[in-house]
């Protein structure tokens, strides 16, 4: 910009030097100068002029657009410079924040270290006054102390305790116990255990054509629409579902859905074949009720006789209902038998313990509660009554006749075969076992048997002694009954075991031996050898294998 300027200066300057030229040029021929010579100068002159004024021009141009180019560059580097201040910044206040939260942290984790510092005190001083305490009694009072928490933590012998606080109460012992009772009603029950119940089944729709296809599940639908079932459909395994929880609602679907597919009937054709379905299915309930009555010899109005037939549709965890109902019955009674209490009523409240479970998809509440207040309503006795809310335990049991219930539905439920386990169900127990057992020191490895109602454990002869098993045992008994819901009984076996093993290096002959024996022959063929045993003294195998005797055989015992 500075040369421009200077350039403009210049021209000026020359164009001022022309201008007097031309003034002392006219004012020379105005004094006698020849006219021609003037003339010449004043031209060149102002042509000198206007090239010099030409170039200071396009020089000023020039200046000024490099000039322009270097601001534009210097404005760019700025901006660059105002962008990097500007991350810088961003940078600096995000590890502020950072710094912020992570200071705020500090203070929080000191506060709760501050505070469990201050908790731990207090209870370091808690301790102190309970061993201060503790120490102040006397050798009868810590002696009686001890004595009763290892009776609480000796629950593996729970049964004798009770049993020789059971002895001292009533004087001379029983000559049958529990378990004996128990075991001769289960031989006593010849109960059928087959079920007959007909079971809900996909339909399938393979190798149908389209308009069968829409044909068929369009009938199905209605039958789901009358029924109140639910229609599923499974595109990949090509089949339709009914679903419902009402046992004679399902029962309808599953004869009006069969009698569908094999009369290839129409939507428009199903209702009245339902109302035939419905009547049907009503008089075989009432039948089977009645029949399951009659049997049990137990009398009542016949609203009873249908909801003891509905249970013949109901399963649980795949046990029909009626026949789980029939066998409870039919165990009570001989237990009651057995313990001199009423036959009857014990045989009639096993049979209807579960009558709750005929309406528990339409009534709202746990079908105890439901069946004994049906019960209630039809007029039945109250001992029954009381049995039947109380067999889960949903009342307080405060009669024999609800404990007999109670123990009857157990040993039902319980028996094997009477339920079908869900896979993830059966597959947690055991590994609920297994974590059970091998959370305890010195425990290597667990195996659930028969189901998860064996558990063998078994631990390192190193780290676990004799007399420790024993504790082990029972503490993983404990804890397996405070940590899980389980039928029947779980044993638990704990396994020591030592082993010890070693290596019989091979028999390498040597090759000149080998060669000597070869070499004479007879010492081979016959086991003889001379008196220093040398040469051929080398003994037949079949000799070796015939000189063991009986005691140094080998043996299986461990």
């Amino acid at each position: 910009m500075i040369i421009a300027v200077v350039l403009i200066v210049i021209a000026v300057v020359l164009a001022a030097v022309g201008a007097v030229v031309m003034f002392n040029a006219r004012r020379g021929t105005q004094d006698a100068s020849p006219a021609p010579l003037v003339s010449q100068s004043l031209a060149d002159a102002s042509q000198y002029a206007a090239t010099l004024v030409a170039e200071a021009r396009t020089s000023a141009l020039h200046s000024h657009e490099a000039a322009m180019e270097e601001v534009k560059e210097r404005l760019a580097a700025v901006e660059g410079r105002e962008a990097v201040i500007a991350e810088r910044h961003k940078h600096l206040r995000e590890r502020r924040e950072i710094f912020d939260d992570r200071r705020f942290a500090y203070r929080k984790r000191r506060d709760e270290i501050e505070e469990r510092r201050v908790h731990v005190a207090k209870q370091a001083a808690q301790i102190e006054e309970t061993l201060r305490a503790k120490a102040a009694l006397d050798r009868d009072g810590a002696a009686t102390l001890v004595l009763e928490r290892v009776q609480s933590e000796l629950v593996a012998e729970r049964a004798a305790l009770v049993e020789a606080t059971v002895a001292e109460i009533i004087g001379d012992r029983v000559e049958i116990s529990a378990n004996d009772l128990i075991v001769q009603a289960v031989e006593r029950q010849d109960a059928s255990n087959v079920d007959s119940a007909p079971r809900m089944s996909p339909l399938s729709l393979e190798g149908l054509d389209d308009h069968a296809r829409e044909r068929l599940l369009s009938a199905l639908t209605v039958i789901a629409e009358q029924t109140g079932a639910e229609l599923g459909v499974d595109p990949e395994k090509q089949q339709a579902t009914l679903r419902t929880v009402d046992p004679i609602g399902r029962e309808i679907a599953r004869q009006a859905a069969l009698e569908v597919v094999d009369r290839r009937m129409q939507a428009t054709e199903v209702p009245p074949l339902i109302q035939k379905a419905r009547r049907t299915t009503q008089r075989r309930v009432l039948e089977i009720g009645e029949r399951a009555l009659w049997l049990m010899q137990i009398e009542g109005r016949p609203e009873l006789a249908e909801l003891v037939g509905t249970l013949h549709h109901r399963f649980s965890y795949g046990q029909n209902a009626l026949l789980h109902c029939e066998e409870t019955g039919h165990l009570c009674g001989v237990l009651a038998a057995e313990m001199g209490l009423p036959q009857n009523l014990a045989r009639e409240a096993g049979m209807l313990h579960d009558i709750g479970k005929a309406v528990d998809h339409d009534v709202e509440g746990v079908h105890a509660i439901i069946g004994g207040e049906l019960l209630r309503v039809l007029g039945v006795d109250p001992g029954i009554v009381h049995a039947v809310k109380a067999h889960h335990f949903d009342e307080e049991p405060s009669t024999d006749l609800a404990m007999l219930t109670i123990c009857a539905d157990a040993i039902s439920a319980s028996r094997p075969g009477a339920r079908r386990d869900t896979l993830a169900t059966y597959l947690l127990r055991l590994e609920q076992l297994q974590t059970i057992a091998t959370r305890h020191g010195g425990v290597d490895r667990a195996f659930p048997l028969q189901a998860g109602r064996e558990l063998r454990v078994f631990v390192k002869a190193s780290q676990v002694k004799d007399t420790d098993m024993p504790p082990l045992s029972s503490e993983i008994a404990r804890e397996i009954e405070s940590e899980m819901q389980y039928p029947g009984v779980i044993k638990v076996t704990v396994i020591r075991e030592t082993t010890a093993t070693a290596t019989a290096p091979a028999q390498l002959v040597p090759v000149r031996a080998a060669s000597a024996e070869h070499g004479n022959g007879n010492g081979h063929a016959n086991g003889h050898g001379d008196e220093n045993g040398s040469g051929n003294g080398h003994q037949d195998p079949a000799a070796d294998d015939s000189s063991l005797g009986e005691d140094d055989s080998p043996s299986d015992e461990v």
